[in-house]
């Protein structure tokens, strides 16, 4: 484990090379992760994490701050959770998220509940999504939906289809939507180009304040 220093404040880090091309930060167990290509340089990663150092160290912090284990976040807000034994099943009653579930590990059951809820919201803003992209000639793509670690959402080019981040049950579902939108256009722009960042400001106008707090979130 090394440690990036800055004022005053400091990241562990550790580098792991593999055969890939592209490099990967996570935050992962209180430290960075960097999984990297075998040929990348050590100077370049640190000069990376020197620019996003306040990003990195602030996501870093946030993981620090554990949720409890007896209370779930769901669209923004917060539930007392209640786990029975049974088959899986889930309800959100007032203030509360009552559960069954034949796993006994709770963050096993929060997945489960993020995967249920993310399945109903999506169901509820289909239409909405659906009429916006059609004015672009898009057609609806599938939606895969995981729990990942390191990024909220992901479009596939080859199968035309959107990978969405489970975690974003637990936000309010405006970050959803964002990150529909911004998949959706790279099915017409691949890359972050002035391009794309337009045809996104067309489907979503104030996009760029969802996008800023998104990269301020750690995944935990």
């Amino acid at each position: 484990m090394d440690i990036y220093e800055k004022n005053g404040k400091a990241i562990p880090y550790e580098i792991h090379k593999k055969k890939i091309k592209n490099t990967y930060f996570r935050i992962k167990d209180g430290y960075l992760k960097v999984t990297t290509s075998s040929f990348s340089k050590k100077k370049l990663i640190l000069t990376y994490i020197d620019l996003k150092f306040d990003q990195i160290y602030d996501k870093l912090e946030k993981t620090k701050q554990e949720e409890p284990i007896n209370q779930i976040m769901l669209w923004g807000q917060t539930y007392e959770l209640k786990v029975s034994h049974g088959r899986f099943k889930f309800e959100i009653d007032n203030d509360e998220v009552l559960v069954s579930s034949t796993k006994t590990d709770v963050n096993i059951i929060k997945k489960q509940i993020y995967l249920g809820e993310m399945k109903n919201k999506l169901l509820n803003i289909q239409d909405k999504i659906n009429q916006k992209i059609s004015t672009k000639g898009l057609k609806p793509c599938p939606f895969k939906l995981k729990y990942l670690k390191s990024k909220f959402g992901s479009y596939h080019r080859k199968n035309k289809e959107i990978t969405l981040n489970t975690f974003l049950a637990r936000l309010n579902p405006i970050y959803l939507e964002y990150v529909i939108y911004h998949e959706y256009a790279h099915a017409i722009v691949f890359n972050h180009s002035k391009d794309f960042y337009n045809l996104l400001s067309e489907f979503m106008p104030n996009h760029r304040v969802y996008q800023k707090d998104l990269k301020r979130m750690a995944i935990i």
